[in-house]
């Protein structure tokens, strides 16, 4: 999944937001030295990312793209999931996108100088430049897209990718993850709950 996703998630679980964001940048074993909060976040970051590659609809939506845009089908496909989680945000958040962003922004920001590095440029410029809020639309997906792309080894204008999917191919993967999506809601709090069991820890949620 994307920015936007973990996030949410985030916020669904009540966990820590930036710990969520930095599963993209923090590798190797926990715990890591941060707060544990943190590392919560990074651990609920690395068990949503493996659900998500391995659930079947994800697996259909990667299949759809052709070579040579296959081999970067899991960055495509977590980005338009971001795309149509904006898109549909009313079906799982009563917090209108516009506030929770802001929000999260001020969170991220906050947590900057509590981390030894910083937040990882990328978060930081995020939170600064509002680029969630591009999502929203095809337009602002491509070039997001094109942005990741590149930063690739080889640069590559990914955002073509989408121009790939026929309007079915389009309907029939965003009904996929319509589906998906409230199943890895789930899945979060579940896997969140048996961390913090395990921990010793209380949910906070009561």
């Amino acid at each position: 999944m994307n920015f936007l996703a973990h996030l949410h998630l985030a916020a669904h679980t009540r966990s820590s937001l930036t710990g969520n964001l930095l599963g993209d940048f923090i590798k190797g074993p926990l715990p890591t030295g941060l707060a544990a909060h943190f590392d919560e976040g990074i651990w609920l970051h690395r068990k949503i990312d493996a659900f998500t590659d391995s659930h079947p609809e994800h697996k259909a939506a990667v299949a759809c793209f052709e070579a040579p845009w296959r081999r970067f089908g899991g960055i495509v496909v977590d980005m338009i999931y971001d795309h149509w989680l904006s898109q549909h945000w009313g079906l799982f958040s009563t917090k209108p996108l516009p506030h929770f962003l802001q929000r999260s922004y001020e969170q991220l920001l906050a947590d900057h100088p509590r981390l030894p590095d910083g937040l990882p440029l990328p978060l930081k410029r995020m939170a600064e430049q509002n680029w969630i809020a591009s999502y929203r639309h095809r337009e602002g997906l491509g070039q997001a897209l094109n942005g990741i792309g590149r930063r690739l080894r080889r640069p590559v204008q990914l955002g073509e990718a989408l121009l790939t999917l026929d309007e079915s191919q389009w309907q029939t993967c965003e009904a996929g993850f319509l589906r998906f999506y409230p199943a890895l809601m789930d899945f979060s709090q579940q896997q969140l709950a048996q961390y913090r069991a395990a921990q010793g820890h209380c949910d906070p949620s009561g």
